[in-house]
């Protein structure tokens, strides 16, 4: 008995493991990856059933239902489209691992520029009290505009005033002695302590090309320009898997630029700033999801939609 089963397993345990495999397979195949939202492509899928009917034709062989010739034949016509739907699959999964790669890439050049929008829209709205509409007047802004830094020479001591120093502010010893506690910044200017300097600065200075600029920008992706403020990036890993319908629909926006809607709303007896941009041409070939945006129509913030998440 143990011989016979011993013999049988020999005999059917290639087919049966040939069979197991499609089926497993195909299982594989009709799933879909709960982070990615996606299943294995068509190609894997007939190259799975391609499998399987290798193994039912293998253990129909082997049951004497078909003879050697058939068997050879329907092998061979099996193996050969199993490794034309195995080379199809794998140039899938790379032109897959590409198209991840590539969003990706979009998404962070993306973030960038917003994020430049973001910090010239922040700087403007600080001078002025509210945000530019245009780029044209951001660009203004950074090449003609200058900022205020107050600049403070001497430090401010951490000790009662002095007699002799409170006579020259004009203090009265026994009328005034609450004013005789810890020297302020307007006692420190008064007496000479320290000196007070108001000094200007051009704002393409101050945020982008001075040293201290350079230093905070070291984690940029690319070099800031001013000419492409606001202009949608360029991306040569999506460029090159771009479809023919985002091409031109990137042909189409004139200008190319990412659009910023700004305004000024009324709260109670205040006016509050609001702007407002985003990704006009998204890329995502997976799934589809909210575009890349920073700013808020409705609520006073400047953060982008990613850091919500």
């Amino acid at each position: 008995m143990l011989e016979q089963i011993g013999v049988f397993s020999k005999k059917f345990m290639f087919p049966l493991m040939i069979i197991v495999a499609g089926i497993v397979l195909i299982i594989v195949g009709n799933t879909i990856d709960p982070t990615t939202n996606i299943k294995q492509t068509n190609d894997f899928q007939l190259g799975a059933f391609a499998i399987l009917g290798a193994g039912v034709i293998s253990l129909l062989y082997m049951l004497e239902v078909i003879n050697k010739v058939v068997n050879v034949i329907a092998l061979l016509g099996l193996f050969v489209l199993t490794a034309f739907f195995a080379v199809k699959s794998y140039q899938s999964v790379m032109q897959t691992i590409a198209e991840r790669d590539a969003k990706k890439e979009w998404d962070d050049y993306t973030k960038q520029a917003l994020s430049d929008i973001r910090d010239v829209q922040v700087a403007y709205k600080k001078k002025y009290g509210f945000y530019a509409s245009e780029y044209k007047e951001l660009k203004r802004f950074l090449q003609e505009d200058k900022v205020m830094d107050i600049v403070i020479d001497g430090d401010i001591p951490d000790r009662r005033i002095t007699d002799e120093e409170g006579k020259i502010l004009g203090y009265n010893k026994l009328k005034d002695e609450e004013k005789y506690n810890d020297i302020d910044e307007a006692e420190a200017v008064q007496l000479g302590i320290i000196k007070i300097d108001t000094l200007w600065y051009p704002v393409m200075e101050v945020m982008y090309t001075g040293e201290q600029a350079v230093k905070n920008n070291e984690g940029r992706l690319y070099p800031f320009e001013l000419e492409k403020l606001g202009k949608i990036v360029t991306v040569k890993s999506v460029d090159k898997l771009a479809s023919d319908a985002r091409t031109k629909k990137l042909a189409d926006l004139d200008p190319p630029v990412y659009p910023i809607y700004t305004d000024t709303i009324r709260e109670g007896e205040d006016l509050i700033a609001h702007f407002y941009s985003y990704d006009p041409i998204p890329y995502d070939p997976f799934v589809k999801r909210d575009t890349l945006s920073i700013g808020s129509k409705t609520e006073p913030k400047t953060n982008g939609s990613w850091a919500d998440k």
